[in-house]
């Protein structure tokens, strides 16, 4: 092998080691990118479960209000339906002094 081609031979090899550097930069700035992707999307999906987060405890606070809400009307209703019972009783009772009289005046 004489000179010449030792030298060609030599520039051959920096010509592929400065493509195969050139390479592995392009995959390293691809990689740094999809990284730099995956950090938003992380920091965003974050950002969103925080907010569900609130959201959650929001739904929370206005069930236990709703319940609360739910279990003064349950107590109205049963009192009510305590009164409509007395008020039906008294209308029996009522009926049947009245039924008497009639049936008194009709003999």
């Amino acid at each position: 092998m004489t000179d010449d081609d030792r030298l060609n031979h030599l520039e051959n090899q920096m010509i592929d080691i400065r493509l195969a550097v050139s390479a592995l930069l392009e995959t390293v700035a691809q990689h740094q990118q999809n990284f730099e992707t995956i950090q938003r999307n992380f920091e965003r999906l974050a950002i969103e479960i925080r907010d569900i987060k609130v959201e959650i405890r929001d739904i929370r606070s206005d069930m236990q209000v709703m319940n609360a809400e739910i279990r003064d009307l349950r107590a109205d209703t049963l009192q009510i339906q305590t009164e409509v019972r007395g008020l039906q009783t008294e209308n029996r009772r009522i009926l049947d002094i009245l039924q008497n009289r009639n049936g008194d005046q009709e003999e």
